[in-house]
């Protein structure tokens, strides 16, 4: 009978080492609702940004790194629901990218091991290289379950102070120019960026795909999030389908870089020279990232 339990026993570690997944790839759907939490005075912006950003990105993670990068296909040129301006007639078209923790074009490695990343951010027609620590949640586990894509999931909250937006547009409020000088129209930019309320996040993670890692910048749960729901409905993940292959995960390279602080000095300048200049045919693309 003690041979019959152990060989019993021996079976449901076997089974349970093999049910772990230690590397992989998951494409994520990445849903914004530009419109949820504008506030009162901001209101005249709906009549110029599309309701929902819409795209694809894709989380490809092996041995304590994982790699986050746009999902492009034939037509990801523009992120979806695109239809800017008010009508016909010469007037711009703006397109506004918020992705203050991630999207866009954003390419960000992560080594969990060193808590570091490396991101590549596009600002303009150029590429800049960013090294940085991770960023920390505070999560509160849950007993809630949910299957997703065949994977037993957890449920886990936390808080984002200053929310989605918030947190995207912070450099902006106290970044840049500090010591006086010429801030060609700089603080009348950081005024106008409102203090926003904070935001409650859900995520649901597969503890059995071992990476602490997550769409953006969410992470640190003892499982992969498969699926991210932040101010119900104001920033969505979810997955389009995982494989249990990573492909290349390493560092992006090629680019120029910049401190974290000469990055949002120049982010700044760009968004204050769309706050003065605004108007003009053709498409105007503002990335604004934190």
């Amino acid at each position: 009978m003690k041979t019959i339990w152990m060989a019993a026993t021996a079976l449901l570690v076997t089974l349970g080492a093999a049910a772990q997944v230690t590397e992989g790839k998951v494409v994520y759907e990445r849903k914004m609702n530009m419109h949820k939490n504008l506030p009162p005075e901001a209101e005249q912006m709906k009549a110029m940004i599309p309701e929902f950003q819409t795209s694809k990105m894709e989380l490809a993670f092996r041995d304590q790194q994982s790699l986050y990068k746009p999902f492009k296909t034939e037509d990801d040129d523009m992120p979806s629901g695109e239809a800017i301006g008010g009508g016909g007639g010469g007037g711009g078209r703006r397109n506004f990218r918020f992705g203050g923790m991630g999207g866009g074009d954003t390419e960000s490695f992560k080594d969990y091991e060193k808590d570091t990343k490396t991101e590549m951010r596009e600002l303009g027609p150029k590429k800049y290289l960013l090294d940085d620590s991770l960023k920390h949640y505070s999560w509160k586990l849950s007993p809630d379950t949910m299957t997703i894509l065949g994977h037993l999931c957890h449920k886990a909250t936390t808080t984002i102070k200053g929310g989605i937006f918030g947190s995207a547009m912070q450099g902006f409020r106290g970044g840049g120019n500090r010591g006086g000088g010429n801030n060609n129209g700089d603080t009348a930019t950081r005024r106008a960026i409102p203090v926003m309320p904070d935001q409650q996040a859900v995520a649901w993670y597969a503890d059995n795909i071992v990476t602490p890692g997550g769409p953006d910048d969410f992470g640190g749960l003892p499982g992969l999030i498969l699926y991210l729901n932040v101010d119900e409905g104001a920033l969505v993940f979810t997955p389009l389908n995982f494989e249990a292959k990573a492909g290349t995960v390493k560092a992006p390279s090629g680019a120029k870089k910049i401190t974290r602080e000469e990055y949002r000095t120049m982010a700044e300048q760009q968004f204050g020279a769309f706050r003065r200049g605004g108007g003009g045919g053709g498409t105007q693309q503002i990335i604004i990232r934190q």
